[in-house]
């Protein structure tokens, strides 16, 4: 039942047990005391057959070509399948609407681009391991910098331990634990006085 071929099993089963009571059915008298039994049934069995066949097949095979065209996403658009919705910062009233885009991802050094990959994927974190193995030219580089989008210690380990390179990657918190507000706040735990 777990796929559209168990679902067509389970459609030929029905059909055959209705094929059974059709031949009951013409093997019973024509006047039955109380109603034929074989006549109840076999309503009950053509209405779920119906809804199997005109509802669940249709909708099961929708959903596995779906699961087929997420591959590893959570979403994609139905005009453009290899598109993902994301939250676009481009909106006039301030909405960041979901809308289906590409994640691009450009290399630099000193202004010079020298290297772009577009990925479906939303987040900068899950870009930079695919990235980084598109770019050929890498190896010339001592540091790899990157911004707090980025910033996850598994990207960091794979910097250092894979490439052996500098990694300058500012993880999420960074930018705003730098402000005065953040480390005047005396509910934040990084501000308590530790005393040994």
């Amino acid at each position: 039942m777990d796929t559209s071929d168990g679902l067509k099993e389970m459609i030929q089963a029905v059909e055959s047990r209705l094929e059974e009571l059709e031949e009951a059915i013409e093997e019973e008298p024509t006047v039955i005391e109380g109603g034929s039994q074989n006549k109840r049934d076999r309503r009950t069995l053509k209405k779920h057959h119906r809804k199997r066949v005109e509802d669940f097949l249709p909708r099961k095979k929708k959903y596995e070509d779906y699961n087929d065209t997420f591959n590893g996403r959570n979403s994609f658009s139905k005009t453009d399948k290899d598109a993902t919705f994301m939250c676009m910062k481009e909106d006039a009233m301030k909405n960041r609407v979901l809308k289906p885009g590409y994640n691009l991802q450009i290399g630099t050094n000193n202004q010079f681009v020298i290297g772009y990959d577009i990925f479906p994927n939303p987040s900068d974190s899950r870009t930079l391991r695919p990235f980084l193995e598109s770019i050929a030219t890498l190896n010339l580089f001592s540091s790899i910098v990157a911004d707090a989008g980025y910033g996850s210690e598994e990207n960091y380990a794979y910097v250092v331990d894979e490439w052996e390179k500098d990694a300058v990657i500012a993880y999420g918190m960074h930018h705003k634990e730098q402000k005065k507000a953040f480390k005047n706040d005396p509910t934040r735990r990084e501000n308590w006085h530790c005393d040994e």
